[in-house]
């Protein structure tokens, strides 16, 4: 215990005793002055006597009573913030844990998407590419660009659910939006795309899907070397971004030595 608590402790019994001296002088005083005039020292007289030491002890106990209780409170009040600090960290290791497990599940993902490591025709490869990404990611309709090494254009190489009569445009980079995809090597995410800017045909008609995500496809050198355009009737979600994101970053390790 420190020596400020010591002291702050016997403070109220030294008041205490002081009060009791006082009250002990003033019965004396009270009972002196009765035997010289003769008469008898009523109670009232001595309950005035013992006044003071009498609401001094009322409020020492009412004091201690007091405090007690706030004692009690802050020891609550401590054991609620234990508590809450408890409750905050494993909160924050639950959010780490998911977090964790959103990677995992993503890389998952993404291999499930890739066909394999190993391409001995890249034609067939890319449409199974394709195949996989629309069957996990309600995609309607998929291009992929890979880029020419001598002529540095980026070539149709393969398509699913496309329609046209006429193959799509080859394009260097720093063209059209996927050749800008290709020169900042960042995904864009496109919304409300206009009507007629891609045409779906199914049996049931044909309808033009209002989202579009291009991918660039970067070697471990840092060079695009391909482009995935996407086409679906949802909206694609940050989830989907980073799938493709990663995506293109695998294919272009497994397309640099093939």
């Amino acid at each position: 215990m420190r020596p400020s608590q010591v002291k702050n402790k016997f403070v109220p019994i030294i008041i205490l005793l002081l009060l009791l001296v006082s009250s002990l002088l003033i019965f004396s005083t009270l009972y002196n002055q009765s035997i010289a005039y003769g008469t008898r020292l009523h109670l009232t007289g001595i309950l005035i006597s013992f006044m003071p030491f009498i609401i001094g002890l009322w409020f020492y106990f009412v004091t201690l009573k007091q405090r007690s209780a706030i004692n009690e409170l802050i020891a609550h009040t401590e054991m609620l913030k234990s508590q809450l600090e408890g409750l905050i960290k494993v909160q924050k290791n639950d959010q780490k844990q998911e977090t964790k497990n959103e990677t995992i599940n993503i890389q998952e993902w993404a291999n499930k998407i890739i066909p394999g490591n190993q391409v001995d025709n890249l034609d067939k490869y890319s449409e199974t590419l394709l195949a996989n990404i629309a069957k996990s990611v309600e995609v309607v309709q998929g291009l992929l660009f890979i880029k020419d090494q001598q002529s540095s254009i980026f070539r149709f190489t393969a398509g699913y659910a496309f329609y046209s009569e006429t193959p799509p445009h080859d394009f260097s980079e720093g063209e059209t939006l996927a050749g800008q995809v290709a020169k900042n090597q960042k995904l864009i995410n496109i919304d409300n795309i206009p009507d007629g800017y891609i045409t779906v045909l199914s049996g049931l008609g044909k309808g033009s899907p209002r989202h579009l995500i291009i991918t660039p496809i970067v070697s471990p050198q840092s060079k695009t070397i391909g482009i995935i355009e996407l086409a679906s009737f949802k909206a694609f979600l940050p989830e989907h971004e980073e799938l493709f994101t990663l995506i293109g970053r695998k294919l272009g390790e497994i397309l640099s030595i093939s």
